[in-house]
């Protein structure tokens, strides 16, 4: 059987089959183009998405930190403490301190984060070398070790009130003031910061000061306490690169935009600005000084 036209029909598709010879060069740069703006439109959306969710996550630790508070306090009647530094004097000395018994509040809540098999590890140094992943903000770092000094560290740190000596706040020094109560609170648990972030500069995670000495016993020092000091105020992570690495600060801050998260005593966690008026961030602050805090 034949069939009729057949050659034709096939020239006919050769011809059109050379026809389509694809895009043009000026058309795929317009598709590349269009594509790149899009990216463009997109990503910035994609990352506050992501900011939003690790923003989030820091403050469920938060929530988590105080929760542990709260069930100590539950256990042994008193809020956590600061642990104190190594020698006969509980409020002078340096560094680490000399047993379990005087580390700081981070480990002291170990059982009450579901950490009670590391609370209870043998080895001090396996303690210092174990990152504590409720302890770490995602928005600044991953729980890890740091190569400077062989131990993990933690983002967040306790009120220790309006100086490092004043013992007025949330977190105190063992030794050297009484153990804090609920009681103690004069000003309210809702108006006194318990646990904020801690300001770092993000050039020597690690290795600056107050960023330096293992988490969980690092003394009565600004790796484990921050206060409120009218000269220097919260402030982002971002603001302070210039400083030498062996600044130690004294802020509380964070590597978010604008904010950092702080947990007050009665379990709440708010975000605070770094504009926040110095004298209502110092009420904030202290526990007792019965003057009225305007910070919602």
């Amino acid at each position: 059987m034949k069939v009729k036209g057949n050659g034709r029909a096939i020239e006919q598709s050769v011809l059109s089959v050379k026809g389509r010879e694809g895009f043009t060069l000026i058309e795929l740069l317009v598709v590349i183009a269009i594509i790149a703006i899009l990216v463009a439109l997109l990503l910035p959306a994609v990352q506050q998405a992501r900011e939003a969710a690790r923003r989030s996550q820091c403050k469920n630790n938060l929530k988590q930190l105080g929760l542990a508070f709260h069930n100590y306090y539950d256990v042994y009647r008193v809020l956590p403490d600061g642990g104190r530094d190594r020698g006969t004097d509980p409020c002078s000395g340096c560094c680490s301190a000399d047993n379990r018994g005087e580390w700081n509040w981070m480990y002291q809540i170990l059982p009450y984060i579901e950490q009670t098999n590391l609370y209870n590890e043998p080895s001090d140094n396996e303690v210092y070398r174990t990152p504590v992943s409720v302890y770490y903000c995602p928005t600044r770092r991953r729980p890890a070790r740091y190569p400077t000094t062989g131990t993990a560290k933690t983002d967040y740190a306790g009120s220790a009130g309006d100086s490092m000596s004043g013992y007025n706040g949330a977190v105190v020094r063992r030794s050297c003031a009484h153990p804090v109560t609920f009681a103690d609170m004069v000003d309210g648990t809702s108006n006194t910061l318990l646990i904020g972030e801690k300001q770092t500069n993000p050039k020597n995670f690690g290795g600056s000061g107050g960023d330096n000495e293992p988490w969980a016993n690092s003394g009565w020092d600004q790796d484990q306490i921050r206060w409120a000091d009218p000269n220097y105020p919260p402030a982002s992570d971002f603001d302070h690169q210039a400083e030498p690495p062996t600044y130690w600060s004294s802020r509380f801050g964070s590597s978010h935009v604008g904010i950092f998260n702080g947990l007050r005593v009665d379990g709440s966690v708010r975000s605070v600005s770094y504009n926040i008026d110095k004298e209502m961030f110092r009420r904030l602050c202290v526990r007792n000084d019965g003057l009225v805090v305007e910070v919602d």
